[in-house]
């Protein structure tokens, strides 16, 4: 007979965090509230180096997957579609480089739009199920998301920045969050 049934087997260790993963992690947190602040402080000039820095990271991926395909002897066998992968972020790249304001503005508009409709689908929503408890909620919700999609496209130059500050505070938020991860890691440790 054996006394194997009686032992008590313990759930094997794990780790909550790689080692120096909770540096890392404080490290990504507090670059992400830096870059949150530097959102938030309404400098245009300094808005406009973010639209520019990430047109220099746009083309500096489109080169690296160009050169990639390229390098592939398997790529030369794709047609033009593959090498869109690179083209067009190159292309808009150079674009966020050369007018960064203009760029910025229209992501305003683009986010308009996308908010305008997204509006329209909760309005239809609401009124669609007026039958049924809570349609109120999705009628209001509809209607202040479609004037909000309004208000991004009719003022774009303004609605640009607002995304920029909202972007930040986001940010703010989740490097703070990021180092407050990283304190309970140590923590546990």
């Amino acid at each position: 007979m054996s006394t194997d049934a009686t032992k008590v087997v313990s759930p094997p260790k794990t780790m909550t965090s790689p080692p120096g993963g909770t540096w890392m992690t404080m490290l990504d947190g507090i670059l992400l509230i830096l870059l949150g602040v530097f959102l938030v402080i309404p400098s245009e000039t300094a808005h406009d180096m973010l639209i520019r820095g990430l047109g220099i990271l746009l083309c500096a991926a489109a080169i690296t997957v160009g050169a990639r395909l390229w390098m592939s002897t398997k790529s030369r066998n794709f047609g033009p579609v593959a090498w869109l992968a690179c083209i067009i972020p190159f292309v808009i790249g150079i674009i966020l480089l050369i007018w960064p304001k203009q760029s910025l503005e229209a992501i305003a508009v683009t986010v308009g739009v996308v908010v305008l409709i997204r509006g329209i689908i909760e309005t239809a929503i609401g009124l669609s199920n007026r039958n049924q408890r809570g349609w109120e909620f999705w009628l209001v919700r509809g209607l202040v998301t479609i004037a909000l999609g309004i208000f991004f496209m009719a003022f774009r130059s303004w609605a640009a920045y607002l995304l920029l500050i909202l972007l930040g505070i986001d940010l703010i938020s989740r490097g703070a969050t990021g180092v407050s991860m990283a304190k309970q890691l140590r923590k546990h440790q």
